[in-house]
């Protein structure tokens, strides 16, 4: 039972990781659409790298989050069955 408990938590933490980058997703790609609306002569050039660069971080936090949670531990059986 203590084994079904820790998968499941593991997988809870795992959902809400992925849940806030769904969030984040829907958010800058309402930033975006908003950028790019409201400048179509593309004047602020200086902060247009910021766009494609979220997608890298947000990619890479979802790789840190995947990196700790199945991170190697002292007691591997923790989660077999």
């Amino acid at each position: 039972m203590r084994r079904s408990m820790a998968k499941l938590e593991l997988y809870r933490k795992f959902t809400n990781s992925l849940a806030v980058s769904v969030v984040l997703s829907i958010a800058w790609i309402g930033y975006e659409l908003y950028f790019n609306a409201s400048d179509p002569s593309s004047e602020p050039w200086e902060i247009a790298w910021i766009i494609p660069a979220f997608w890298n971080l947000l990619s890479f936090a979802l790789l840190i989050v995947i990196c700790i949670l199945w991170a190697p531990t002292r007691n591997p059986t923790r989660y077999t069955l």
